[in-house]
Order: structure tokens, then C-alpha cells, then sequence
């Protein structure tokens, strides 16, 4: 068990060091980021109080607008009661962080399930991943809502988790069983009703043949946007499809290459910079076409318990490689990354797959790089060369991108190492 113990340290304890010295870095050197997403929040739900239109409006100085289903706007109405909107950015903060210790605990609880030791410091580093790692803490510093949307999604897969591996040949019509899978389909459905991206998950109750909890997502994501339809009118849920969801495919930040200042991990980046006369529209259908062969081995004939595991780890990487992700979505793949940092075997896979977590941890695109620069202790022409080596590899991928591609072979090569394909390969003793 040291083994593993010694991946999930590795892993969970840099991710939050870096998240701590991002959080330094923007209290230093760029104190107005925090709550620039929350004043939107703000701004959007005083103008949906007045009756005006919410997607029309942006803080003074921001060109940021509001790009959530209208009845989101309902649960920041609260907010308008104060004058500004710092006292609705630290109620926010505060409840990011009790639904990350809610998260923790159910997610710590499971692993241990599984029969592994998961000591104090662990289920520390779990907690402290979920709210201040680099993935999370810049969602944290703009008043983001991903902890909270984050936390539903771990909760939501560790209940369809259980649902299975508490009696695989269970009753599936049990009333118990029906409760556990209308729960987390329910739970799965706010993230991807707010997000879109994480309604991928589909994908994954699709093979599980998770019926009861697919028709729970679907019902509530049908009821809320009824409920936005009857609150705001079919104008309003027009004006968000045209301008919030179309919008969120950003086409034209792919057009000629994509930059390498923007934040965003996809397999797209690397397939605009190779072909950048294609119509970007055929970068999705690229992506697409290399990440689906990957779930098709991850999927055939999973037999354990720990293949479930993976095939829900490559799901969940391949949702943020396909979709136009910024970097801090990487935090919707905290279930299955803590589980299998425990639970994959010794061996190649496992090596690939840890690899793979600790490079993601340098959450950064190269405008993160080139301020970084300016902190350091360089001269001007040091720091000059050390950022003209990085640019050419930074445009290419973020080292998110790099080290989900590392993690997605290492999910494949644990499919070859566990015979799933043929003969298994001998691992090394631990």
C-alpha cells in the first residue's frame, strides 16, 4: 500500500503547493483578479432582478458577460441584497470550500471501501486538492462556481460507483438501487447543465448501462430548463444558446493556429498549429477522430473493478481534451484521478499514469510562463531565451495537454498489461 500512498502524496501535494503560490502570485502581482468572475455573477443577477436583459450586461471595466442558463442567475439574487458584490464573493468562497470538504469525505470514504489505507495527510491533501491545487485555485480567486460543480460530479460518480461495486450482480430494479443511481444522476446533471462539457459523462453511464441514473439527469436537466422557460421567456433562452452556447465553441481563436497565450487544454491546439489553413471547424471532428479509438480499449469487456476505474479516467480526459477547455477544468477529472492513483496496479500503466498527473500539475500557458519570468531573479536576455525555448513547445500543448495524453496511455497500457487484449504482461514486484 506504500506504493500507492506514495503516487497520491506526490500527486495531490504538488498540485496544491503550486496552487499556493498561484494564489501568492495574484495577491502580489495581480490583485484584481479576484472576484472578476464573481462581479459578473453580481452585475448579471442585479439586471435580472431590474428585468433587463442579464447577457447584455458586464462589470464596469470587463468585457466579461454572463454565460449560464438563465435560471442559474436565480441563485445569485441573494447577492443584490448588498451594495457591492464582495460580501456574495466570500459567501461563495466559503461554500466552494464546505462543498470541497463534502467532496473530500465522499471520495476519501470510497477509496477506503477499496480496502486502501488513506491516512489523515491524504485525506488532507484530497481536501486541499479540491480547493486550493493549481487546477482549482484560480476558480477559487474569481469566485468561480467550479468548486462547487466539481464537488457535485465527485459526489454524484462516487454514489453510481457504489451502486455497482456494493453488489455487481445486484437487483437492478431494487428500490435501493434505483434511489443510489436517481441520486447521482441528479447530482451529474448540475455540472453539465451549467458547464455543458461534463454532460460527456453521458458516455460512461451509457456503457455502465446506467439507466436509472441517465433518466434522472436527463428529468433534471429538463426541469431546470423548464424553470429558466417560465421564469425568463423563450427570448432569454435564446439569447443564451446564440450568445453563451454557440459562443463557448470559439471557433475563431482556433483560426491559423491557436494562440499560445490562451488557457485552454485541448487537442485541438496541437491540430490547429499543424494544419492552420484547415476550416477549425474540422479540428473538433480531428480530436475526435484520436481520442475515440482510445475509449473503444479503454471500454472492451472492463472485468474489474479497477477497469471501470480507468475507463471512467479516460472518459473524463478525453471530455476535457475534446471540448475548447480552459486549464481549470482539469479539476472535473478529480474523481478518477485520486481512485486510480490508488487503485491501478504496479507496472507500466501505473508509471505512465502518475507521470502523466504530476505534469499536469503545472497548470500554465505560456502567458503564465512569460509573467513567471518577470518574477524571477533573471536578467533581461536570460529570461528572453529561456522564454523563446519554451514558446515553440507551449504553442504545440500546455503541459496539461502533455500529461493527459501521458495519462490516457498509461490507462491503455494498464488494458494491455491486465491481458484485456491477449496474454497479460508480467508486472514488476513491488
Amino acid at each position: 500500500m506504500q506504493r500507492e500512498r506514495r503516487a497520491v502524496v506526490a500527486v495531490l501535494a504538488s498540485a496544491v503547493a503550486l496552487g499556493v503560490l498561484t494564489l501568492a502570485h495574484y495577491a502580489a502581482n495581480r490583485p484584481g483578479s479576484f472576484g472578476i468572475d464573481y462581479e459578473v455573477y453580481h452585475v448579471a443577477a442585479r439586471t435580472a432582478r431590474d428585468g433587463a436583459d442579464f447577457y447584455a450586461v458586464s462589470p464596469a471595466g470587463s468585457d466579461f458577460r454572463y454565460l449560464y442558463p438563465p435560471v442559474t442567475v436565480l441563485a445569485f439574487l441573494p447577492s443584490t441584497l448588498a451594495d457591492g458584490w464582495l460580501p456574495g464573493f466570500l459567501v461563495l468562497t466559503a461554500a466552494s470550500v464546505a462543498a470541497s470538504a463534502v467532496a473530500a469525505r465522499e471520495l476519501c470514504r470510497y477509496v477506503a471501501g477499496l480496502g486502501y489505507d488513506v491516512a489523515r495527510l491524504d485525506a488532507a491533501l484530497v481536501f486541499a486538492f479540491l480547493v486550493v491545487s493549481s487546477h482549482s485555485a484560480p476558480s477559487l480567486a474569481y469566485g468561480q462556481v467550479n468548486h462547487l460543480l466539481v464537488a457535485a460530479f465527485v459526489v454524484g460518480l462516487v454514489r453510481l460507483a457504489e451502486d455497482r461495486d456494493r453488489d455487481p450482480d445486484r437487483d437492478q430494479d431494487s428500490d435501493r438501487s434505483r434511489d443510489r443511481q436517481s441520486r447521482a444522476g441528479a447530482l451529474l446533471a448540475l455540472p453539465a447543465f451549467v458547464k455543458i462539457f461534463p454532460g460527456a459523462v453521458g458516455l460512461y453511464l451509457l456503457r455502465r448501462r446506467a439507466w436509472r441514473a441517465i433518466a434522472a439527469a436527463v428529468g433534471t436537466a429538463a426541469a431546470l430548463t423548464v424553470a429558466g422557460l417560465l421564469a425568463f421567456g423563450v427570448d432569454t433562452y435564446r439569447t443564451y444558446v446564440v450568445d453563451a452556447v454557440l459562443a463557448r465553441r470559439e471557433v475563431d481563436a482556433f483560426a491559423g493556429g491557436l494562440s499560445p497565450f490562451e488557457a485552454m487544454v485541448t487537442l485541438r491546439r496541437p491540430l490547429s498549429v499543424a494544419f492552420p489553413a484547415v476550416d477549425p471547424t474540422w479540428y473538433a471532428v480531428g480530436a475526435a477522430a484520436l481520442l475515440a479509438p482510445v475509449l473503444a480499449l479503454v471500454y472492451w469487456q472492463p472485468a474489474s473493478r479497477t477497469d471501470w476505474h480507468v475507463a471512467l479516467h479516460a472518459t473524463l480526459v478525453t471530455m476535457v481534451l475534446w471540448f475548447p477547455s480552459l486549464l481549470v477544468y482539469y479539476a472535473y477529472l478529480t474523481p478518477s484521478l485520486v481512485v486510480c492513483c490508488y487503485d491501478l496496479p504496479t507496472g507500466r500503466g501505473r508509471s505512465l499514469f502518475v507521470a502523466g498527473a504530476l505534469v499536469a500539475n503545472l497548470s500554465v500557458s505560456y502567458r503564465g510562463v512569460s509573467e513567471a519570468l518577470r518574477t524571477l531573479p533573471l536578467d533581461g536576455g536570460s529570461a528572453d531565451v529561456v522564454r523563446e525555448l519554451l514558446r515553440p513547445v507551449m504553442t504545440v500543448g500546455t503541459p496539461v495537454l502533455y500529461g493527459c495524453l501521458l495519462m490516457l496511455a498509461g490507462c491503455v497500457v494498464y488494458r494491455v498489461e491486465a491481458g484485456a487484449f491477449g496474454k497479460s504482461i508480467p508486472r514488476r514486484a513491488e
